[in-house]
């Protein structure tokens, strides 16, 4: 019992530092976020003309509902057709 705390105690310590030691953003992580971001905008329609990253998430939702219903759509087609 008393292990457990301190690991837990530990894992929020390392935490800490690692924020602490990352405030400007320009850690390894970034690199990967950057990067991820730019898959992102490729994928998505109209993503290369979103510079602000809300907008992107705001735009890769919007465009994952807009596939469901396509494939809802689809697949009632193929049901209706496949009688």
């Amino acid at each position: 019992m008393e292990e457990s705390k301190r690991n837990k105690r530990r894992m929020v310590k390392q935490t800490m530092s690692k924020k602490k030691n990352n405030k400007t953003g320009r850690g390894s992580g970034s690199g990967l976020l950057q990067m991820k971001v730019r898959r992102l905008q490729i994928l998505i329609p109209g993503g290369q003309r979103c510079n602000h990253p809300d907008l992107l998430l705001s735009k890769t939702v919007d465009y994952i509902v807009h596939l469901k219903l396509k494939l809802r759509f689809l697949k009632a087609v193929s049901d209706l057709y496949s009688l």
